[in-house]
């Protein structure tokens, strides 16, 4: 019997679907949907960072088109972490969909409800969360319609991290969020092996598994190795220290703040998404430390610098931003100066190492002395080769789905997963919105729901489309070209035509001033064209103005090879009068 209909494809109701989503083949923007007997759970609810090639885009956001359609069939959401790619899209997702009850481990909770206090624009999500955010217990079993869910430690960046096993009438589903397999943890929290491996011997029908550290050979290094070579760097600085690093990293920041009370610094916090995390840490336990090593922004002048260490972050892939900020001068409570030292405890990604040696110049022409790179200040979150392996030995799954990476990260998994021993035929490195259904034991993909990420714009909110997006990307790489001239209905020109040129490289070029001759002489022949109509007939100024509009893009790429936003205003001058 079909009982959720995806335009697609018909979701059986005695089947079980997994849909992703995000997640799939980029980092952040966690989102998975479990359905059985007609209704759903969710599973993290994240937002992702856009690349270079987004202007004028601050957010994604997972499309809810297919959540809005079956929202009455929505049971839970149930959180994992606290980073922003797993639980960064809460408020969103309440803006359109009526969700029952989100379920979380006590520091997600209490992180939710601190950025909400600081968030007072939300109000309406402030009040929604509040009704609807239970906290759970880790190991304690909660019946959600169909469903038995089961929370399970496991190590990570953050305070509270969890796993999630969900059983189903078809078979349990483990969904290992975010791990890695820390044998000294800070938090002396450590993975759940007698749950994960005690859900393999009752049998997993489904592994979801994180896929972003599947490049890194061996294992992850613990998050306490950084602590010593942190210490020796501010012991040896001879002036202020700033350590920029993710913002949602509870255990980074317990040791930080260990190294302060080693070494005699007062430590200062900036950043919103650093103070928020602090505050949850410290009211959750995760974060102990003497009040007396702690002080704010306005007593800064009154420490020398030798007394100094600030702590200042962005929120997961942001820390470099955040450092460029510092570099430019830009960052509201500090200016950095000649003396101090910089520390950047988190990852250089691939794709902004030449945005990353821009920053780098800029701070050594400042004076300031710049420490980064290696394992020995910052270690990754995520499991590597030899934990993967790990996880599937423990949770010996009949079917497997990477998941949490780029499609490099997925495909690389996948092939890890058939070479520690499952049948290809069982491997599914899924996209974004495919429908993964096992029925009766057989699991195989049926079709798609809509999953294009949501563009959001702090300014605009949600109205940014793909259209605006790639006008931006033209504007910024061709500039623009306004037309503008004044008609009367008989058709002759009065004023103008005039050309002005922006933001393109091209405006004082001789073959630019040869041009705009050529493209005058042009428009005043096609608007001579467009005065010769039946008498009676009025002056059609949009199809002028479109006319004209196509006329000046040729030109332009055929004799300039440019390619820059055209815009031309036509004023009817009788219309004026």
């Amino acid at each position: 019997m079909a009982h959720i209909a995806t335009g697609t494809a018909d979701i059986q109701y005695d089947s079980l679907a997994l849909i992703p989503l995000g997640g799939q083949n980029e980092l952040g923007q966690l989102l998975w949907i479990l359905t059985f007997g007609g209704e759903m759970l969710l599973i993290d609810a994240g937002a992702a960072y856009p690349a270079e090639d987004l202007p004028g885009v601050d957010l994604l956001f997972p499309n809810t088109n297919f959540l809005e359609a079956n929202q009455e069939r929505i049971l839970a959401l149930l959180l994992t972490n606290g980073h922003e790619e797993h639980c960064g899209a809460v408020n969103y997702l309440l803006r359109h969909l009526s969700i029952p009850k989100i379920m979380a481990p006590r520091f997600v909770s209490q992180l939710l409800s601190q950025s909400n206090l600081s968030s007072p624009t939300e109000t309406a999500e402030v009040t929604q969360l509040s009704k609807v955010l239970d906290t759970i217990k880790v190991r304690e079993s909660y019946q959600i319609g169909p469903f038995q869910v089961e929370w399970m430690n496991v190590n990570n960046a953050i305070a509270d991290a969890c796993a999630l096993r969900v059983s189903t009438p078809e078979g349990a589903v483990v969904y290992t969020s975010s791990f890695k397999l820390d044998q000294t943890p800070v938090d002396k929290r450590f993975l759940d092996i007698n749950g994960l491996a005690g859900s393999g011997d009752k049998g997993v029908l489904v592994l979801i598994s994180d896929s972003a550290g599947v490049e890194n050979k061996g294992y992850t290094p613990s998050e306490i190795s950084v602590k010593s070579e942190l210490i020796k760097h501010v012991e040896n600085a001879i002036g202020r220290v700033i350590v920029v690093f993710p913002g949602t990293n509870t255990h980074r920041l317990q040791i930080l703040f260990d190294v302060a009370q080693s070494t005699g610094r007062k430590i200062i916090l900036s950043g919103e998404s650093l103070v928020a995390t602090a505050l949850s840490a410290v009211v959750t336990g995760n974060l102990v430390y003497d009040r007396q090593i702690e002080t704010t922004v306005e007593d800064l002048g009154k420490l020398s610098d030798q007394n100094v260490l600030i702590l200042a972050s962005g929120i997961e892939v942001e820390p470099l931003n955040v450092l460029h900020e510092l570099a430019h001068g830009k960052n509201d409570d500090f200016k950095l100066k000649e003396g101090d030292t910089v520390i950047y405890s988190a990852n250089i990604v691939p794709g902004k190492l030449r945005y990353w040696a821009k920053v780098l110049d800029q701070l050594l022409s400042l004076g300031v002395k710049t420490i980064h790179g290696g394992s020995n200040i910052h270690v990754s979150k995520h499991a590597s080769r030899e934990e993967l392996k790990l996880m599937l030995s423990m949770t010996r799954p009949r079917y497997f789905v990477p998941a949490i990476g780029e499609g490099r990260h997925v495909m690389h998994h996948a092939q890890l997963a058939i070479d520690w021993g499952l049948d290809p035929d069982n491997v599914f490195p899924i996209n974004n919105g495919d429908i993964l259904e096992v029925k009766n034991g057989v699991a195989s993909i049926i079709g798609t729901i809509e999953s294009q990420a949501v563009l959001y714009n702090r300014e605009q909110g949600e109205r940014v489309t793909t259209f605006s997006v790639q006008e931006r990307r033209a504007l910024s790489m061709e500039g623009v070209v306004t037309v503008s001239l004044a008609v009367n209905q008989n058709g002759d020109i009065v004023s103008g035509p005039s050309i002005s040129a922006g933001a393109s490289g091209f405006i004082k070029s001789r073959e630019w001033f040869e041009t705009c001759d050529d493209v005058i002489q042009l428009i005043r022949d096609t608007v001579a064209k467009f005065a010769e109509r039946p008498k009676g007939k009025a002056l059609e100024i949009g199809a002028l103005r479109t006319s004209l509009r196509e006329l000046v893009m040729k030109t332009l790429r055929s004799k300039i090879q440019a390619k820059p936003t055209v815009q031309v205003v036509v004023h009817d001058l009788d219309k004026l009068c």
